[in-house]
């Protein structure tokens, strides 16, 4: 009975758009035929079978799809409690999501991602067949889960390959994470995301890193975002994946001298990208081995937040024999630390392949860096003269930046910058874009404008946007992690 009715709920919820796109480009049967358009004329006899031939199963829109069902059959006042109708959105899609997995023993790709990262702990693979995982290659939990709820999948999961999970500081059980690590045949891609839960964050183990080190003979890439690593006495463990490219430490916390020199060994001479966009606890000259250590193969770096105290511009001197191969980089300054924003400058005048740059302000109160200042208006204005030519891609996050000094800038910049990011920056208006559109009608080279978190402008502003710059995207999310999941794309 109750398959029945989650078969119906899943139907009533694809009627209600007439085109849907939640798992339309990759419900494709082996006849050739989409899913969704043969569920859609033959309603009457449906038997449940095709997910059998499912190879992706994204389900990052089913709450929202289970929600938008709920509300055209049930009148808001109907509802008896506040979160009765949170609580039934979210039993549904996770009771579909358990269908699909029984349903479906050849799905390769299950990516799961609740709304706003809101804390799951209803689901559970404790229900699914074991069948459901033998095929696994990439799983992406990005729910907030607990990790007792991986326990069922490692003694029937092997083959995952690509690992992303968002955990919370309220998982603390830690060893079903760690034995699946274990117990996979290759994991090439781990990213460990810590959720701000209950003014916690998740804390790293030294099990969990013992637990990759298993994986040294695969493993090319890792992530930990917004993690403590006060527990960890040492990186050793990850030293020792010698065929890392890519490694990356975003926002973490307790990453002293002491624990992050082995990385500094010699041993990752393959990395070709390295984040350390960290606040504190490090110190600039571990930083700098790390980065010597590489030989000239590192494509792309991500830097701590430069302040006054913490010697980084040390670090953007020291680096300048060592970065000539770099394409991108991202770099960070509180406002007002402008030795650091010089120190940068000059960091530049050697980085001639760079193609992408990055620049974040802010401190650990999240202020803005201040480009009005007196000061560091001329040094935003230096910035656009001094960047190289090779540079096509250029973000600015959490930055102040009055319409005038922006017009400066643009008018200055010899880069011919194609993608021009601007995320969190609150005082963007109409006047900032109509500067960048003015500045797309003389040059002709933007051809992608990202604005996100930016309220006061306009749909007229928009709409002026659209009509010289190919793509341009416009939102109100935060962008929170923008920059940093895709940088070890």
């Amino acid at each position: 009975a109750n398959t029945s009715k989650l078969i119906s709920t899943y139907i009533r919820c694809l009627q209600i758009n007439p085109k849907p796109d939640y798992l339309s480009d990759v419900l494709i049967l082996k006849d050739g035929q989409n899913v969704l358009q043969k569920l859609l004329k033959n309603p009457s006899n449906l038997t449940f079978d095709y997910p059998y031939f499912l190879r992706e199963l994204s389900c990052s829109k089913i709450n929202e799809l289970v929600m938008k069902w709920l509300c055209s059959v049930i009148y808001d006042s109907n509802w008896n409690k506040n979160d009765q109708k949170d609580f039934c959105a979210k039993w549904f899609s996770n009771n579909l999501i358990r269908l699909f997995m029984n349903k479906s023993p050849n799905v390769e790709s299950l990516v799961i991602q609740s709304d706003d990262y809101h804390y799951n702990g209803d689901f559970s693979f404790d229900r699914c067949t074991d069948n459901g995982y033998a095929a696994l290659r990439i799983l992406h939990l990005d729910y907030c889960c607990d990790g007792h709820t991986l326990r069922s999948i490692s003694s029937t999961c092997h083959s995952i390959e690509e690992l992303w999970i968002s955990l919370t500081e309220h998982s603390r059980e830690t060893h079903s994470l760690n034995e699946l690590i274990k117990s996979q045949k290759g994991i090439k891609d781990f990213r460990l995301r810590s959720v701000y839960y209950n003014e916690k964050v998740f804390v790293i183990t030294p099990e969990l890193l013992e637990a990759l080190s298993a994986q040294k003979r695969t493993l090319h890439t890792v992530q930990f975002f917004c993690c403590k690593f006060h527990q960890c006495p040492t990186l050793k463990p990850l030293a020792e994946c010698t065929k890392l490219e890519r490694l990356g430490f975003f926002n973490c916390d307790g990453l002293t001298e002491e624990i992050i020199r082995p990385l500094a060994n010699g041993s990752l001479r393959n990395l070709i990208v390295l984040a350390m966009a960290v606040y504190d606890g490090f110190t600039e000259k571990a930083i700098v081995e790390i980065i010597e250590s590489a030989h000239q193969n590192l494509k792309r770096i991500s830097l701590p937040m430069a302040t006054k105290t913490n010697n980084i511009r040390n670090v953007f001197t020291s680096i300048r024999p060592f970065v000539k191969n770099l394409t991108g980089i991202t770099v960070c300054f509180s406002s007002g630390d402008n030795k650091s924003f010089e120190s940068f400058l000059l960091l530049l005048d050697v980085c001639t392949n760079l193609e992408s740059l990055c620049i974040e302000g802010g401190d650990t109160a999240g202020n803005p860096l201040d480009f009005d200042d007196k000061e560091m208006s001329t040094y935003f204005e230096q910035l656009a003269i001094k960047m190289p030519l090779s540079i096509n891609r250029l973000v600015l996050y959490n930055v102040s930046v009055s319409p005038q000094l922006l017009q400066t800038f643009l008018e200055k910049m010899s880069s011919p910058i194609r993608f021009l990011g601007l995320y969190g920056c609150f005082m963007i208006s109409d006047a900032h874009i109509n500067e960048i559109v003015k500045y797309v009608e003389r040059t002709g080279y933007l051809k992608n404008l990202t604005v996100n978190w930016c309220f006061l402008v306009t749909d007229k502003a928009v709409e002026e946007a659209l009509r010289v710059i190919g793509e341009v995207h416009f939102s109100d999310v935060e962008p929170y992690d923008m920059e940093f999941t895709a940088w070890l794309a």
